[in-house]
């Protein structure tokens, strides 16, 4: 259906004061009624090729309108007679889409009274559907067509005219036809696998305008010949137009002194809104940052900053102050009212209100690995001379930061993370950063524009951070479990030493136990990490590192770990740094790399071959190439006595970061270790110990 069109408002002048019936003159309020077939193209709109005429009863024209966009709201007219012609759409000789509408109406103006007229116009063309059973695409693919043409007879060297449509599917076209032709031809043509080229022609005599012609294509394989093996089925009944579009006196909506289709700077004092119907008002709303008010309630019962007056039974005075808009952020902000008559009229509106101060932000506005984020502020005070913006997580301190004027009455500021610059255990620039600043994943934050001496607030939490595949160690299917190799988690599991790592329970849920273990005189110790492992008879080559799309910068990792058994050194085979029976460590670790290969390390009955440590430098220490890149940033933890009591103990890895800039983009970007010896690279510690670790997740 088209949108609907109030042609004329009954009574409807600005104090909306009731009809003079003393007067010389009436009002006209004039509905205007089409039919549309169903099967026209929506696209198409009639109204945007519409004449009005308005006659008075000596036949002259008094008034013409040829756009909808021209049509008065109210008109008013001398007491007499008068006729009203209405066109909607184009006249072409054939069209899929353009269609024309006609209809006329008489009508007499009452002084002081309003008349209302129906003009009801029907369509004037000639329209034809062409549908193709199903046998028709079966047997010729897409290698069909029809041309449908004015006339008796069809006529091949009209078959290209602007007169003639051309259907390759289901549709319906349009056709004005010219004074004495009262027939439309048309010709089916395709080819076919067997019989190739098939055509079949025919007509449709003694056409009526209105009407609608249906033809029906099938093919038939059981009749004999060529031509014959197209069997056409005609519809030669015909089917008034009985689908309407309706153009009727809706609703009006508008501002009180201003355009309610332009934005409103608003500052202050009321606005008011008529609203006005051609019948007595049923339903009247206005809805609000999502939030509707029922405004024929509000007359009796008004809200704060929301006054209603009823001036008739059709009319509505709607008055919107300071109150009503108190607490709001700044920016665009949506009014939309809708109202009702008991007549079946419908009508609604929407206006912009901009308000100034500090605008919501969104996610596009944040960054969550650069912890950066851009306020704005719509400001309208032009003595402004300054706006100043603040950061805080909520209840926190403020981060502070001068705004910039945008020149197109924004102000904007970028405020981001804050670093602490420190020096790590071995010697190495790191830097964290400081509490309080930017924004992170998962936390609910406070803003404000302080505009001169006005203070703008606002509030939103930031999206969701990210999880670590597997990171809570239910999936008993893993590779670190098993021998299998293949998942983000892996171990050093192999035919020799099946036990370094396995899924076990604890502290009712389930965990990974790392156990060290003796082989062939070998010491392995348990382990658990990110990558994958590759064993060569007594040797083992772990390459650290998988993929990771980093969306969200973490502060610390969190996880759960219990040293069961944390015995003194008792192997040291290759030159490690702890002497035997002295206190052996366990270590765990994460780092944020930026590689473009996996960092390998082989170990066994050979000397440790590309041992590294995160905490050593930006490229893991002296026994590390920097082929594969750079570590990001880096948290290490080694536990240097058993745990008691039973239960997982918490534990938070802080993130030193070595580069504080750089997003990783390389193909493997973290790095997440677990050992029970922390030097077991060179077979050094205790063969015994025993670690649980579990529930791996970032703080953000």
């Amino acid at each position: 259906m088209f949108p609907v069109l109030g042609l004329a408002v009954a009574g409807c002048s600005e104090s909306s004061q009731p009809l003079d019936a003393a007067g010389a003159s009436g009002t006209l309020t004039m509905k205007v009624s089409t039919r549309s077939d169903a099967a026209a193209d929506d696209a198409y709109d009639p109204m945007e090729h519409l004449t009005v005429y308005l006659y008075n009863s000596d036949g002259n024209p008094i008034r013409k309108y040829t756009a909808k966009e021209d049509l008065p709201e109210r008109l008013e007219l001398l007491a007499g007679e008068y006729r009203v012609t209405v066109e909607a759409g184009e006249a072409v000789a054939a069209s899929f889409t353009q269609r024309l509408y006609k209809g006329e109406e008489p009508f007499t103006v009452t002084p002081g009274v309003n008349t209302p007229v129906e003009v009801k116009c029907t369509l004037q063309n000639t329209a034809v559907a062409a549908v193709f059973d199903g046998t028709i695409p079966e047997n010729f693919g897409t290698n069909f067509e029809v041309r449908v043409m004015p006339g008796a007879t069809y006529d091949e060297s009209r078959a290209d005219n602007a007169s003639t449509l051309r259907y390759t599917e289901d549709a319906t076209g349009y056709f004005t036809l010219d004074e004495g032709v009262d027939a439309l031809s048309w010709q089916f043509s395709g080819t076919q696998n067997t019989l190739g080229t098939v055509t079949k022609t025919g007509s449709i005599p003694d056409v009526r305008t209105p009407g609608k012609y249906t033809l029906t294509f099938r093919y038939s394989p059981d009749l004999p010949g060529f031509i014959e093996a197209v069997a056409i089925r005609v519809d030669d009944s015909t089917d008034d137009f009985d689908d309407t579009i309706i153009w009727s006196p809706n609703p009006t909506i508008e501002g009180d002194g201003f355009e309610i289709s332009e934005t409103q700077q608003y500052q202050g004092g009321e606005k008011r809104f008529l609203i006005t119907t051609v019948k007595p008002m049923t339903a009247a709303t206005l809805t609000f940052d999502g939030k509707p008010y029922d405004l024929l309630a509000a007359i009796s019962a008004p809200a704060a900053g929301l006054a209603v007056e009823q001036t008739a039974e059709n009319a509505l005075t709607v008055t919107l102050s300071d109150d009503f808009f108190a607490g709001c952020t700044g920016g665009d902000h949506t009014l939309r009212f809708e109202a009702s008559d008991n007549g079946g009229g419908n009508g609604d509106a929407e206006c912009i209100f901009a308000l100034q101060g500090i605008i919501t932000p969104s996610e596009a506005d944040y960054d969550l690995w650069r912890n950066t984020i851009t306020l704005r502020a719509r400001v309208f005070d032009t003595g402004a001379s300054a706006v100043t913006f603040g950061l805080r997580s909520k209840g926190g301190e403020w981060q502070e930061l001068a705004g910039t004027d945008s020149g197109d009455g924004y102000w904007t500021a970028t405020l981001g993370a804050e670093w602490e610059e420190s020096t790590n255990e071995n010697g190495q620039t790191i830097y964290t950063p400081t509490a309080g600043t930017g924004v992170w994943a998962e936390d609910e934050y406070e803003c404000r524009a302080m505009i001169g001496e006005q203070e703008s607030l606002a509030s939103f939490t930031t999206a969701g951070g990210q999880s670590i595949p597997g990171g809570d160690m239910e999936d008993g299917s893993m590779s670190c479990f098993n021998n299998n190799h293949g998942s983000f988690w892996d171990s050093g599991n192999n035919s020799y030493t099946p036990q370094l790592c396995t899924q076990q329970e604890k502290s009712g849920s389930k965990c990974a136990l790392l156990a060290a273990t003796t082989s062939f005189g070998v010491m392995a110790a348990g382990n658990l990490f990110t990558g994958s492992f590759n064993q060569s008879r007594l040797n083992g080559t772990v390459s650290f590192g998988q993929p990771y799309d980093w969306q969200a910068r973490p502060q610390k990792m969190h996880l759960l770990f219990y040293a069961e058994v944390l015995g003194q050194v008792n192997k040291n085979q290759h030159d490690g740094p702890l002497a035997n029976d002295t206190q052996d460590q366990a270590r765990i670790y994460v780092a944020i790399v930026d590689w473009s290969t996996p960092h390998g390390v082989t170990s066994g009955t050979s000397d440790p071959t590309g041992v590294w440590d995160p905490a050593k430098g930006i490229y893991g220490g002296d026994n590390t190439t920097e082929a594969s890149g750079k570590i990001i940033a880096y948290g290490s933890y080694f536990i240097k006595e058993q745990s008691s009591g039973g239960e997982m103990l918490p534990l938070d890895l802080t993130l030193h970061y070595y580069d504080k800039e750089t997003k990783p983009s390389g193909s493997y970007t973290l790095v997440i270790s677990c050992a029970t010896s922390a030097y077991g690279d060179y077979m050094n510690g205790c063969s015994t110990n025993r670690l649980y670790v579990d529930d791996f997740q970032w703080v953000y």
